[in-house]
């Protein structure tokens, strides 16, 4: 499952009164212009900035490429609820801090996005660590090959 986006072009004409997207954007870390991110399926909306997520993220450097001023951008994720722990990650690079929101629960989600996402290495390996140290070793009916991490990554 892949991520997708749509870009909303919400500029003014000279006719037209104020768009809603305009006020939405804002510069919250001098010189580096923020976009508004919406996730379908979370009910709240996400300030990003291009250049933290283009370096970690192939879908964000293909989806934010032409966004201008005044757009909005709504991504499909296949796992939205865990959405927010990853862009955390993404900004704050806290490896510990996002492996303690794993979950056995979430844990194949996050895997979604990651692949979805197109993050890199560092994000894979923290997922796996978890699913080694946690999932695997939890499940006594493993029957200990390494065709799991094949399972693990699909």
């Amino acid at each position: 499952m892949h991520a997708s986006a749509v870009v909303c072009d919400e500029r003014v004409t000279e006719n037209q009164s104020q768009s809603p997207c305009k006020a939405r954007h804002f510069k919250a870390i001098e010189g580096i212009p923020s976009t508004y991110i919406y996730v379908e399926g979370i009910d709240k909306p996400f300030w990003v900035h291009e250049e933290y997520l283009v370096l970690q993220s192939v879908f964000f450097q293909e989806t934010l490429q032409n966004v201008t001023s005044g757009d909005i951008i709504t991504i499909t994720l296949p796992s939205p609820d865990t959405f927010e722990h990853i862009l955390q990650y993404l900004y704050d690079g806290d490896a510990d801090k996002w492996y303690d929101t794993l979950t056995p629960e979430n844990y194949f989600g996050v895997w979604q996005n990651i692949e979805s996402l197109g993050l890199g290495i560092e994000a894979r390996a923290i997922c796996l660590t978890y699913y080694h140290s946690e999932i695997k070793k939890k499940n006594l009916n493993d029957d200990d090959d390494d065709d799991d991490d094949e399972e693990c990554i699909r």
